[in-house]
């Protein structure tokens, strides 16, 4: 009787945690789409069964020296930033990379569970692509307008268009994962009419960062079939497909020419003067070189965290002051803001971190590449780590979407 009892204890405190990390993934990837609030709580409640589990934990060694790495140039920083409010709100948004790892390594998801949290994911990102689309088949001949003047579809995700671009490229990507787990070809007819749905979907909204991601992840694939497969064949299908849908995708929708279009008059307008107030690739250029001009001026301890949005400022005001209000953000680059507001010993510290992170949880096999180049790109062209949405993301995809557990019966 005593072991029968012990034996029902451990299976409903193991139930127990599964259901709570399963719920607060779940809440997570709905969190990404509709709410800030909702992303915040569950991103830390994610982290309550690891301390209610067994005495034997799995070893967090690596992807915690790593997330260390990351967060040390920004607790470091503190002491010389005068700034400590805005110093301590850029420490409390890499909180999610620490909570998710422990909701991540708590338990051990079936690939049943696997299944239900990516499958919210994706129901998340269907509707914020909907709803997308529906705001922009009410007045089609405004929206299209409006991508000359550096404007896009309006979004979910806090209206962040680009953070939601990269979230509809991983969103492609469990698409392709799911059809492992799938037997049935109704089930895989859905799950590719989705993914159709969604290469579609990016090629209207013409995010840079969405597209970028795809073909890469495309290129990774296309990479992998004919270095290690050796299958010429459907590497070159695979290019001709790419190829395709870039051109049909060009021929038919005029939101994605009219960003093309405003892409090149504005990069024009940069290199003949040097600079273009009002214009979105112009400032991003120079949000590039103040990070730079920032890291020379403080090469071994940088600004600091908590004053790199004043002297960014103070950059524009000294060497371009015709920049507007709006265009002087944060450096269009993970590295460099690491750089400018930790000097030379933070940008290294970042990159070994990120290294660590990145090879501790990505597995071996093409899929996980392909995670990888999508994790990495918006982190080389923004300042993603620099904002809850972009850490929440990160955090998403390497503590969820590359823990992927094998299907029954697959090796």
């Amino acid at each position: 009787m005593h072991e029968f009892r012990r034996s029902m204890q451990g299976f409903f405190q193991n139930k127990w945690q599964h259901g709570w990390v399963v719920s607060c993934l779940i809440l997570v990837a709905a969190g990404l789409v509709f709410s800030r609030a909702l992303l915040s709580i569950a991103s830390v409640l994610v982290a309550v069964p690891w301390f209610f589990g067994p005495a034997e934990k799995p070893s967090l060694k690596k992807p915690a020296i790593a997330l260390l790495l990351l967060l040390l140039p920004v607790l470091v920083s503190g002491f010389w930033s005068q700034d400590k409010q805005e110093w301590w709100k850029t420490a409390e948004t890499r909180i999610p990379l620490f909570t998710l790892l422990l909701g991540a390594y708590a338990v051990q998801l079936s690939p049943k569970e696997w299944k239900w949290v990516s499958a919210a994911y994706l129901a998340s990102v269907t509707i914020g692509c909907v709803w997308s689309m529906g705001r922009y088949l009410a007045d089609m001949q405004t929206m299209q307008a409006s991508y000359l003047k550096a404007k896009v579809l309006p979004t979910l995700a806090d209206h962040d268009y680009v953070r939601f671009s990269w979230m509809v490229a991983l969103a492609v990507l469990l698409c392709l994962k799911h059809i492992s787990f799938i037997s049935s070809r109704t089930g895989r007819a859905l799950l590719v009419v989705l993914m159709a749905g969604f290469v579609a979907y990016l090629h209207i909204l013409a995010a840079k960062t969405g597209l970028l991601c795809l073909y890469a992840a495309a290129l990774v694939y296309t990479a992998y079939l004919l270095c290690i497969r050796r299958n010429w064949k459907k590497s070159l299908l695979l290019l001709a497909i790419m190829v395709s849908v870039a051109v049909v995708a060009f021929v038919s929708s005029p939101t994605l020419r009219n960003r093309i279009q405003y892409v090149r008059y504005d990069f024009s307008l940069y290199t003949a003067n040097g600079s273009a107030p009002g214009y979105n690739d112009a400032a991003r250029w120079l949000s590039v070189k103040a990070g730079y001009g920032l890291l020379q001026q403080n090469p071994f301890t940088g600004v600091g965290f908590g004053d790199l949005r004043a002297a960014t400022d103070a950059w524009h005001t000294r060497f371009h002051p015709q920049s507007l209000p709006y265009e002087r953000f944060l450096p269009a680059c993970e590295w460099l803001v690491y750089g400018a507001a930790s000097g030379w010993p933070g940008m290294l510290l970042f990159s070994a971190g990120l290294v660590l992170l990145l090879y501790a949880t990505t597995g071996r096999n093409v899929l996980s590449a392909a995670l990888l180049v999508v994790t990495v790109i918006p982190i080389v062209f923004d300042d993603t780590l620099e904002g809850q949405l972009g850490t929440a993301i990160l955090a998403f995809i390497v503590f969820f979407a590359q823990t992927i557990p094998v299907p029954p019966g697959k090796k």
